[in-house]
């Protein structure tokens, strides 16, 4: 029986090993996942910004245009000034020309509040150009690296998984079951006895039950946490700390 316990407690080892590595295996997906989606992110940022920045231009350009058009005007209501013959004609003229002049002077502001925007525009893309860059070579990089560490997690698992084997034929059918079953729901299925108490659940054992699990001829578990219990004699260390 203790040679069945010591392979027990061997293949909990492999199995928590094999546990760990699958676990990282599924979290390696989640992480080159996560790092596309910042990529995809900035990507989609940085095109709003250069769709704002055309539109912008787009505009600036229809207000230079509208500007061209309203001096043309300013020029023809000059001239309709210079030649009105008398006080109607000259006071219709001026309040033309004064009309045209504040539309002018409006459409050059917007078009000045429009090249800023652009300036900033051009600003936010030329760092999430930047950013965007950065992102995508890191996101290459892990991308090699996570192919690399998941080759080298599924050759460990696979020399593990025949290592276990071979743990598992040196156990009895009856207890690799109640192993599994209390791993399948625990993760740990076999905890140490240490000094009277269950280091799964802390809760002390009787004195009676502990002598047993001392012994090593029988498989005991907790009565508290189920965990398969198995003696852990004291070290050196610890037996030089109780004197």
């Amino acid at each position: 029986m203790k040679t069945e316990l010591a392979a027990l407690e061997e293949l909990q080892s492999l199995d928590l090993e094999i546990l760990e590595h699958r676990k990282e295996l599924s979290a390696i997906p989640k992480n080159l996942e996560a790092m596309r989606s910042d990529v995809t992110h900035v990507g989609e940022l940085l095109q709003r910004e250069k769709d704002r920045l055309t539109e912008a231009e787009q505009w600036r350009v229809d207000r230079e245009k509208e500007i061209v058009l309203q001096n043309e005007i300013l020029t023809k209501s000059k001239a309709k000034l210079q030649a009105a013959r008398n006080e109607r004609e000259q006071k219709a003229a001026q309040r033309e020309i004064d009309a045209v002049r504040k539309t002018i002077q409006e459409r050059e502001e917007e078009a000045l509040k429009v090249m800023e925007a652009s300036d900033q525009y051009r600003q936010a893309i030329e760092a999430h150009t930047k950013e965007f860059a950065e992102l995508e070579a890191q996101l290459r990089e892990s991308e090699a690296e996570a192919r690399a560490r998941m080759a080298e997690l599924e050759v460990a698992i696979g020399k593990t998984a025949t290592h276990r084997q071979e743990l598992v034929d040196r156990v009895s059918q009856k207890t690799l079951r109640l192993y599994e079953r209390i791993h399948k729901r625990l993760g740990r299925a076999i905890v140490h006895a240490e000094a009277g108490t269950c280091t799964g659940c802390n809760m002390e054992i009787l004195p009676q039950r502990y002598n047993e699990i001392q012994r090593g001829d029988k498989i005991f578990q907790c009565a508290n946490c189920f965990r398969i219990i198995i003696f852990k004699p004291p070290t050196d260390t610890e037996d030089q700390g109780d004197e």
